[in-house]
């Protein structure tokens, strides 16, 4: 696996992308995003496909399903690799023995700024006064505090944590990016962030998402069940 593709992968892990073993020597990834987001994800096929890693379709598949932290029908997009051996070392840097995933601990040798800017495309949030939150939901304290220390260390970024509170009650952790130390960032993540996704950090763009031409597969929605994000 070439160094641009391991970084790329490396943010969209994450962020959103599901990745899981299947045996002991192979392993797969999945991508998935809302359908306001298809020209992100349309990116992150044309980019596989571009690498050579083969799908288990060649298209992209369209489904429904009801997601229950937030009691809301949301419509996405998906695909998935087969499983390969190559992308083994990055299940074993980012499961557990168990197949849960976790923040490696050396996720500071590993983040670069492409990989950070693909982590915003997949996973942050718009703040209007000007920064951008890192969605880290399901990840625990000490995990968010990794990667605080690797947005320090590797980019001298000075983040805060946003505690949110869930539908059910339970709280979560989220990294915010002050418009200050964003805007400092900028010029060093701008090469690699989207068009379509340059509103996540602040930036105007005129670019409209089509996601016309998508296969509608509701079957499909067994897969996409067992992911985690």
């Amino acid at each position: 696996m070439n160094k641009t593709l391991r970084e790329i992968l490396i943010g969209v892990i994450l962020g959103d992308a599901h990745i899981g073993r299947t045996g002991l020597n192979k392993a797969f990834i999945s991508f998935e995003q809302s359908s306001k987001k298809a020209e992100y994800l349309n990116h992150l096929h044309d980019l596989v496909k571009k690498e050579g890693l083969p799908l288990i379709k060649e298209g992209i598949t369209s489904y429904s399903r009801n997601d229950q932290r937030y009691s809301v029908q949301n419509n996405s997009l998906y695909f998935r690799t087969q499983s390969l051996d190559e992308l083994k070392p990055l299940a074993d840097l980012f499961l557990d023995e168990t197949g849960k995933k976790r923040i490696p601990l050396n996720i500071k040798e590993e983040l670069t700024h492409r990989g950070l800017a693909y982590w915003i495309m997949d996973d942050g949030q718009q703040v209007k006064r000007g920064g951008v939150t890192l969605c880290t939901d399901n990840y625990d304290e000490d995990e968010v505090d990794l990667l605080q220390v690797a947005l320090k260390e590797n980019f001298d970024l000075e983040t805060n944590i946003h505690n949110k509170k869930s539908k059910s009650g339970s709280y979560y952790k989220r990294i915010y990016i002050p418009k200050s130390d964003l805007d400092e960032l900028k010029p060093d993540i701008l090469p690699y962030i989207r068009d379509s996704m340059l509103y996540k950090i602040n930036v105007e763009s005129n670019l409209k998402q089509n996601t016309e031409g998508f296969i509608s597969d509701q079957e499909s929605e067994m897969e996409v069940d067992i992911m985690d994000n």
